[in-house]
């Protein structure tokens, strides 16, 4: 349920036309392959709209369980104390 809520969130953003999508992933604990498919599809989403994703907060295990299936290494990465440059 929660990643047919994400990417329905994530869609609902890249229609505002925005340029970058930050999204905060400190709350994920365990990522399953539900919330895998999810990531891939906004990463679509947002690559046909020409727009920039990036997560940020990933905790050790996920970046483990993202790592495991190749999916981390398609994914642009911020530590959070960046995101806070682009909003001054």
């Amino acid at each position: 349920m929660d990643a047919v809520y994400l990417v329905d969130r994530a869609q609902q953003l890249l229609r505002r036309c925005v340029s970058t999508l930050w999204i905060d992933c400190q709350q994920v604990q365990v990522l399953d392959r539900c919330g895998q498919a999810a990531i891939l599809q906004i990463e679509r989403l947002a690559a046909q709209a020409r727009i920039v994703v990036y997560w940020q907060g990933f905790s050790e295990s996920v970046v483990q369980q993202l790592s495991e299936t190749g999916l981390y290494l398609l994914l642009r990465h911020s530590p959070m104390a960046r995101r806070e440059k682009y909003f001054d």
